[in-house]
């Protein structure tokens, strides 16, 4: 295995981690009903087919497809999330996600994973802020929940618990 791709699923395995302690938390948390979205949960043969696809403008989209679609369980309105772990919240690279993702996607949400905190915007929001995005609100996750999974995501990712406070 070459160091480039051990790199590679270096990243891919954090963004997993980073999916599940999204998924989890927002159970846990009981304000939204949670779906898998992203295509290779939806439409996971076509991850085996795309190169034999011809629609590559139409493959492009699907394959930029959020996550998650969440549903808030007291007003019911849906909302597309699209799940990042990042090692540091870069204003330009949330930029660069943020302006990728609303291509294809309006509305959408990203969701960033930090070992410092999480972070939650509308893409066009983020885009508009020229990549600032504001920590999770403490009404949709409570602060002991987050800082709880904060710990889980840092031991997954560092190989050890650690506290952020």
């Amino acid at each position: 295995m070459t160091q480039s791709t051990f790199n590679f699923s270096q990243q891919l395995i954090k963004g997993k981690v980073a999916e599940m302690i999204f998924e989890q938390m927002l159970r846990e948390a009981g304000t939204f009903t949670i779906l898998g979205f992203g295509y290779e949960k939806v439409l996971p043969e076509l991850m085996h087919q795309q190169g034999g696809i011809k629609a590559k403008e139409t493959m492009e989209i699907i394959r930029r497809a959020p996550d998650f679609a969440i549903i808030d369980n007291e007003t019911h309105e849906v909302h597309l999330v699209e799940v990042k772990f990042r090692a540091h919240n870069s204003a330009s690279q949330v930029l660069e996600i943020a302006t990728n993702l609303q291509k294809s996607w309006k509305p959408a949400y990203l969701f960033l994973a930090t070992p410092k905190g999480f972070y939650f915007g509308k893409a066009s929001e983020i885009k508009e802020k020229e990549g600032h995005i504001y920590p999770l609100h403490i009404a949709h996750v409570p602060e002991e929940l987050q800082k709880k999974y904060i710990g889980l995501l840092n031991q997954f990712i560092s190989g050890e618990l650690v506290n952020v406070d």
